[in-house]
């Protein structure tokens, strides 16, 4: 049965984690896609992009893939074996480039989501002692917040 009422302190009531992903799903492609009221600049999009990342760990379930996706995507470029075409390259060394093409390259804003939402997979891996963790835990605390 249905409440009218939130049954936690969310903002919006309780939207469940596959339902902010969901919804921000809708949101970064309709302001990436810019027809509408919403037309996301790059900012707008990194952002999003990266809160719906977020959201795809928590739910799970279909939004697993873009995760691993990206992390088939490493394996596969040896990261973290000591052995790939680049030599030893760690996971802390993918998080620092994906920040640096966040800031430095001139990003479209369907650019500047997709290197977001790899953003999101990749800097959890990093491990919860490295300073990738904090925009991600702060990422999870504000959808925890909205939505619950």
């Amino acid at each position: 049965m249905y409440s009218a009422a939130p049954t936690s302190g969310a903002v919006f009531g309780v939207l469940g984690s596959g339902g902010i992903a969901l919804a921000l799903t809708a949101l970064l492609v309709l302001g990436v896609m810019g027809k509408g009221k919403v037309k996301f600049q790059t900012r707008g999009a990194t952002v999003t992009a990266f809160l719906a990342g977020t959201a795809y760990i928590a739910a799970g379930k279909i939004w697993a893939n873009p995760g691993k996706v990206t992390e088939q995507g490493l394996t596969g470029l040896g990261v973290g074996t000591g052995n790939g075409p680049f030599g030893d390259v760690g996971i802390g060394a993918v998080a620092l480039i994906l920040l640096i093409v966040l800031i430095a390259a001139p990003l479209t804003p369907f650019g500047a989501a997709v290197t977001a939402l790899i953003a999101s997979f990749v800097w959890p891996a990093a491990g919860d002692g490295s300073i990738w963790a904090m925009p991600v835990q702060l990422a999870a605390a504000v959808l925890m917040m909205a939505g619950g």
